[in-house]
């Protein structure tokens, strides 16, 4: 790999653990103050809405300067953010949509950035490889970073959580000074809207739909299951625990896809994460337990990256098969929007089954619906020529 992609790695992973110390905690931060799960959806409802639509506007910077711009951007309103929360502390529950909204404009600025200079620093032969690394080094912050976090919050009561969002915030401050060692090429180009909004080739609409389908599971089952998790056992410091096994098992997971899983074998490791990840969560909707909740915390993320590596990295690929480099940050914002469009469905649907219907296993129904996406998505993967065979 190449010295700017070692560097986006050290990025990766300083990112990770300034979200990781704080992010799930922000969930548990807003239910504690507000016993309102429809809240926390509307806080990550209108994440899902703004990212897409910084990912355009970061998306132009970008074509008129470069990717790095957009990475500094998105730093800067994550620490924005959490000026915002330390500033309100208590309060912040008045202030849900405008905190859910600056999120999302400063998650669309950085993956918008981190996508493009992964696919800017990397090659056909190497993604995966720089795929399964940035698993490898984003695992291990993820996993030092919330039970960190939750033991400040165990033993320092009522400092707790802004200790943790104070360090996210000196983290991100951090960041901003590494971001000055990339370099990159200005390319003084416009963004082409026909690219960001259209199916572009055959295999692209398979993509774009793939990642709407996946775009239902996502996310979306992580906030509901920390929750959870909080709800059924009162405990930060367990809910760390709980992370920091998750995070040493993804990591190493990913390491082993990465060094296992090889062009020929794409399509077998797909059908492997996703079986598992739908077996994950049969217990939790079954019965919602600590038990259910500890299996879905092992299994998932042991077999999620045979899943999401291959899918991932098949985005790119399409690129450089049909030769469409130069408009790379239009298709990475088109896939974003198909992934954002899917996250913004699953997060209404899941509003409206908490609202209208009274039933106490409303919440077990829709955790079997988008635990069942992912294989929808295969359904689409399959018809691609680069799941198939090695790009040269």
């Amino acid at each position: 790999m190449s010295k700017e992609a070692k560097i986006l790695l050290l990025i990766a992973a300083l990112f990770t653990l300034a979200i990781g110390i704080s992010n799930i905690f922000v969930n548990i931060f807003l239910w504690k103050n507000s016993n309102d799960f429809i809240l926390i959806c509307k806080y990550n409802l209108m994440h899902y809405i703004f990212t897409p639509l910084m990912f355009i506007v970061g998306g132009y910077i970008s074509k008129r300067k470069n990717g790095i711009w957009s990475l500094r951007i998105g730093i800067f309103f994550f620490i924005v953010f959490f000026v915002f929360i330390l500033w309100f502390k208590d309060n912040v529950i008045s202030y849900v949509y405008p905190l859910g909204i600056l999120f999302g404009i400063a998650s669309g600025f950085y993956w918008l950035s981190y996508n493009v200079l992964s696919y800017d620093f990397t090659s056909t032969n190497n993604r995966d490889t720089f795929n399964g690394f940035n698993g490898f080094v984003c695992g291990i912050a993820a996993a030092i970073a919330p039970f960190s976090a939750s033991y400040i919050i165990e033993n320092y009561k009522g400092l707790g959580y802004t200790i943790v969002f104070g360090i996210s915030l000196a983290l991100f401050i951090i960041l901003i000074l590494v971001s000055l060692i990339l370099k990159s090429k200005n390319f003084d180009k416009n963004l082409d809207f026909r690219k960001v909004f259209g199916r572009n080739s055959s295999e692209w609409g398979y993509i774009q739909k793939s990642f709407i389908a996946y775009g239902f599971r996502d996310v979306i089952i992580f906030f509901v299951v920390t929750i959870l998790i909080y709800t059924t056992t009162k405990s930060e410091i367990t809910l760390g625990r709980l992370t920091l096994l998750t995070s040493l098992i993804s990591s190493a997971a990913y390491y082993i896809e990465q060094r296992i899983i090889k062009p020929k074998r794409r399509m077998i490791s797909l059908y492997i994460g996703a079986v598992f990840m739908f077996l994950s969560t049969i217990g939790i909707v079954v019965n919602i337990s600590f038990i259910t909740l500890l299996i879905f915390m092992i299994v998932n993320p042991m077999f999620f990256p045979f899943f999401y590596i291959p899918m991932n990295s098949a985005s790119f690929n399409i690129l450089d098969k049909e030769h469409e480099e130069c408009m790379r940050i239009e298709y990475i914002i088109n896939k974003d929007i198909a992934l954002n469009i899917g996250r913004i469905i699953s997060t209404f649907i899941l509003i409206g089954l908490l609202t209208f219907v009274k039933n106490s296993r409303a919440l077990n129904y829709f955790l079997l619906f988008i635990s069942c996406s992912q294989f929808i998505s295969i359904y689409f993967l399959r018809k691609l020529s680069v799941l198939n065979t090695k790009i040269d």
